[in-house]
């Protein structure tokens, strides 16, 4: 189903979120960037911070937008198994023997 699909890329794309946070992390633990200003490093990581914190709300807000057209799809598509099946015209003529 396209729907799942579609589920599927946008959890994917969730992962930008954890990337983020992987190269803060990165910033803050690796011994190549020990000797950094703390400042500097601190301005970095709030930054690299506030893009995950950013992405984490998009992603929250698609995900719940992905819900409820979700929801509608499923309901809509209910509501059309359930829906009687009218016969066509020819299917009447016959029932009625209107070719007779």
């Amino acid at each position: 189903m396209k729907i799942f699909d579609l589920e599927q890329q946008i959890m994917q794309c969730w992962n930008v979120v954890d990337d983020v946070k992987l190269i803060t992390e990165w910033f803050a633990d690796s011994p190549e960037w020990k000797d950094m200003d703390g400042t500097v490093q601190d301005a970095i990581m709030n930054k690299y911070f506030g893009i995950a914190e950013l992405y984490q709300i998009k992603f929250e807000k698609l995900f719940s937008t992905f819900e409820d057209v979700s929801s509608e799809y499923h309901t809509a598509r209910r509501g059309a198994e359930k829906k009687p099946s009218y016969p066509t015209f020819d299917e009447l003529d016959r029932f009625y023997g209107a070719d007779e």
